[in-house]
């Protein structure tokens, strides 16, 4: 709030505070995270409207009463291949199209060998096949092709790696340096907006004494920024579509609308991630 109103107007006080979460549906998210995360873990979900950046659904975790900590806010956990969004977006955004053809095999850069879950490789593969099947070998290619500049830019310009910088290592390529889930998300929501990026936030309006508006989202909202280019978007949202209806994310199928997504793993399980 510091960031809407100034420090007289905070010590006044009377406020109101509208957020922008939907009740109903965030209700049901807690009941979700609580029934779905084994026992000893915990869960966070976020859901934003991808056209405005208001955020819908908020949960931070199973119990508010145990642990005030935001797991979607405040907490640093590695996205692994959901991280992947971004080497891909800048291989298509310099030409690359999702039929080009590469080899996923072991290989290695110095002492860095990515591996692919299970051990598995598929020989050659299209760009678009690759993705589907989160090949990690041919994520890292596509970083040392593209370039680390171009790839931190491409995050960058989604709200990735603005207030921590991202390094230029090649583990970079799945998932290395560690994300918040509404930050991810925002990137994300992004691609559904064919390519233009708004700054999530919860609030929609505060007001203070006699009801006076002090802030409002509609009159204090910046326009979306355009930061990948719509037809860019569209293939990336295309191949998100094709994780879930024939690659790592096809317990995300619903049957009465498309759903375009990405899983993410990481090192051991010990995050695992759907963004979608």
């Amino acid at each position: 709030l510091p960031i809407f109103l100034t420090a007289e107007q905070i010590e006044i006080g009377g406020l109101k505070i509208r957020t922008s979460l939907n009740l109903t549906w965030q209700k049901e998210a807690q009941q979700v995270i609580r029934d779905l995360s084994p026992e000893g873990t915990e869960g966070a979900l976020v859901s934003i409207n991808p056209r405005s950046g208001l955020v819908r659904v908020m949960v931070g975790g199973k119990d508010f009463n145990e642990t005030q900590f935001n797991r979607a806010t405040q907490a640093l956990r590695s996205p692994g291949s959901t991280f992947k969004l971004f080497p891909f977006l800048a291989a298509i955004n310099i030409g690359i199209k999702p039929e080009d053809q590469f080899t996923d095999a072991p290989i290695c850069w110095d002492d860095y060998c990515p591996k692919n879950f299970n051990n598995k490789y598929m020989g050659r593969v299209s760009l678009s096949d690759a993705f589907q099947y989160s090949l990690n070998t041919v994520s890292v290619k596509l970083l040392d092709l593209v370039g680390f500049d171009e790839v931190i830019a491409t995050a960058n310009a989604l709200g990735i790696g603005t207030k921590r910088r991202l390094g230029k290592y090649y583990p970079l390529a799945i998932g290395a340096y560690e994300q918040t889930v509404l930050d991810m998300t925002a990137a994300y929501a992004a691609i559904a907006n064919r390519g233009a990026y708004l700054q999530p936030t919860p609030f929609e309006e505060v007001r203070g004494p006699g009801n006076s508006l002090l802030w409002s989202h509609k009159e204090n909202q910046k326009a979306a920024e355009q930061t990948i280019e719509p037809n860019v978007a569209d293939t990336m949202n295309w191949m998100l579509q094709r994780v879930v209806s024939v690659g790592t994310g096809m317990e995300a199928t619903l049957k009465n609308r498309p759903v375009a997504g990405k899983t993410g793993t990481s090192e051991g399980g010990r995050d695992l991630w759907f963004i979608g």
